[in-house]
């Protein structure tokens, strides 16, 4: 019980960091007024306060998951109901926070084909989000090195050894199993769009859990390029190719699936634009 306490202090701890850093970015870098170039879509948002935003966010997601994902694997949980209350508590605590980063590449990618911010921008998204899920994969390192609990102990001691979580019988099959979690969220969205933003998010939120109850033991249903990179590319069992195969190659794909066959030029792209503009921090 006190591992399970103490990682939970941990993730309590990571949210609670991330939201500082993001609101001082706020006060930091949010011009008095809108900038004066508006950018595609009709964009306001200052450039690098975005940037900042996706930084302190996919930070907050890959070490968060680090976490649980260590918690998951040392078998403390009692079964799968209270983790996947974990997984849905702490995955509406990241919506709830993130403001207006998506924290995936794929999602950026899609914010750039829909026309909701230009191409340079997508990329430094891109950029700045892998280069957070390095970061918190040596973070995490050093996390349990403090050895807060005999959980942290132990992974320090096995020198953060892990295993893969693709547990599928071929690569194209994790491809699939990827490919399947991206279109699916992807065409809730869509089918949803017009609902309210608070039960929208829940909706998000559940459906993002079940894919985590459906996907989980096959390849550890991430569909999202960065996480991946940071809670699983370092793992023994795959080479990289194999990883970004599956990890990368395949959410891309299920996007882009959803992108053309859910029509790119309208709904669709509005879908993008609302989920998006997730509730913001409250000023202080």
């Amino acid at each position: 019980m006190d591992d399970v306490l103490v990682s939970l202090g941990t993730v309590a701890g990571t949210v609670t960091v991330c939201q500082a850093l993001r609101r001082m970015a706020r006060e930091m870098l949010q011009p008095p007024c809108p900038p004066p170039q508006v950018g595609r879509g009709g964009q306001t948002q200052a450039p690098l306060l975005e940037l900042a935003t996706e930084l302190f966010s996919t930070l907050q997601l890959c070490l968060c998951t680090h976490e649980l994902r260590l918690l998951g694997l040392s078998g403390v949980m009692p079964g799968w109901g209270p983790a996947l209350v974990l997984v849905y508590l702490i995955t509406l605590v990241h919506i709830s926070t993130f403001g207006s980063a998506s924290c995936n590449p794929v999602s950026s990618l899609e914010q750039f084909l829909c026309g909701h911010c230009s191409g340079q921008l997508a990329l430094f998204k891109v950029l700045v989000q892998l280069a957070a899920a390095a970061v918190a994969h040596s973070l995490s390192e050093v996390i349990w090195a403090l050895h807060l609990s005999d959980l942290h102990l132990h992974h320090s001691q096995s020198q953060h050894k892990c295993t893969s979580a693709l547990n599928t019988s071929t690569l194209s099959s994790g491809m699939l199993v990827e490919f399947a979690c991206a279109f699916s969220l992807r065409a809730v969205i869509f089918r949803f769009q017009h609902l309210a933003p608070t039960p929208k998010m829940h909706l998000v939120v559940g459906i993002i859990t079940f894919l985590v109850f459906a996907a989980g033991d096959l390849t550890g249903a991430v569909f999202n390029p960065a996480l991946a990179y940071s809670v699983t590319f370092n793992c023994e069992g795959n080479t990289f190719l194999e990883y970004a195969l599956v990890y990368w190659l395949g959410p891309l794909l299920g996007a882009l699936t959803a992108v053309v066959l859910l029509d790119k030029n309208t709904a669709y792209c509005t879908s993008i634009a609302v989920q998006t503009q997730k509730p913001t921090e409250k000023e202080d």
